[in-house]
């Protein structure tokens, strides 16, 4: 959900980047982006731009990141590289750009102060240690669909994972989830954002409809891994 991964190389006595604090950066600070733009043929580039603002929700595949916006020029390639400030230090991982015609210099990266936890529980647990998870994949039941099947709007569930959460609880292929911790839910983006209010352990009630009866299911959320 990060978009972040950890390499190991087996070598030793390489150089070592040094990581900066994030939560320090101002609009206007420098900002030196370095990657390889459009692959290995021009490897290694470095842009230079400034922070052109903080804080900036994009969403990517389905996914919400919270990133630093930058001017250095970042192209295809230049996600994973690292965007740096005056010192030196790594404040941020390239991930993104906004390409579309006419528009120049929205290029994004992830903070590296968010970065640095992830990076570590991977390290440690081989993953993200706290992040809750239901258990189960699904689809949204449009209000076109609803009519159609005669479903309610809400989070149709296509699958259960064996020994989940959802599994334990009781829910089952075909319900259609349609309240999450009394808020109501229409979309599975909807049920994600929720479920972040939330970590691994805690109790939330669930509420799905089956066979036309609403069911309400006491859901202990697991452990992402």
């Amino acid at each position: 959900s990060t978009d972040i991964a950890v390499i190991k190389i087996d070598l030793n006595n390489l150089p070592v980047a040094e990581l900066g604090d994030s939560t320090q950066l101002k609009v206007g600070d420098l900002a030196v982006a370095i990657g390889n733009p459009l692959g290995m043929e021009f490897a290694g580039s470095v842009t230079v731009g400034v922070i052109s603002a903080l804080n900036r929700t994009i969403d990517i595949e389905g996914r919400k990141l919270t990133l630093i916006q930058t001017d250095a020029a970042i192209n295809p390639g230049n996600s994973g590289g690292a965007l740096a400030n005056s010192k030196g230090e790594v404040i941020g991982i390239n991930t993104v750009k906004i390409a579309v015609g006419g528009v120049e210099g929205l290029g994004f990266a992830i903070p590296i102060n968010e970065v640095k936890p992830v990076v570590d529980s991977l390290i440690k647990y081989g993953y993200v240690k706290g992040r809750p998870q239901i258990g189960i994949s699904g689809v949204d039941v449009t209000e076109s669909i609803a009519k159609q099947y005669d479903l309610p709007v809400g989070v149709y569930v296509r699958e259960v994972a064996p020994f989940s959460a959802a599994e334990q609880a009781g829910m089952k292929r075909g319900d259609v989830i349609v309240s999450f911790a009394g808020k109501p839910i229409k979309t599975l983006e909807e049920l994600n954002n929720h479920k972040k209010n939330y970590k691994a352990g805690d109790q939330v009630d669930i509420e799905v409809l089956r066979e036309g009866k609403k069911l309400k299911f006491q859901l202990k959320l697991a452990e992402e891994r």
